[in-house]
């Protein structure tokens, strides 16, 4: 499971977007997620939003895991007053037995 917590600035319109990845040994994908780009305007509320995910179903080999999120302001602050971030995890869990 990844997961995080994002809230806008009500001060600039900025953005937010996430993608993490499932590598094999050869560090080619195995599944992948992305969301697509959160856009809040400016004056948006400041509300704290959780976004998760948990990969089921993509099978033996995984080795590596990458995790990249991030966003940046959508004003003329050149980038400064971007998106907030926080509680930001990935949890390795073993599979439940069926």
């Amino acid at each position: 499971m990844c997961g995080t917590r994002y809230a806008p600035r009500c001060d600039c319109g900025c953005i937010y977007e996430i993608h993490v990845e499932l590598l094999n040994e050869k560090k080619r994908p195995i599944q992948t997620f992305a969301l697509e780009i959160v856009e809040s305007k400016y004056g948006s509320d400041k509300r704290w939003n959780e976004m998760a995910h948990v990969f089921k179903n993509y099978g033996p080999g995984v080795r590596y895991v990458i995790f990249t999120h991030g966003g940046r302001g959508t004003q003329f602050w050149a980038g400064w007053y971007g998106i907030r971030l926080t509680e930001s995890c990935v949890e390795i869990c073993p599979a439940a037995n069926q």
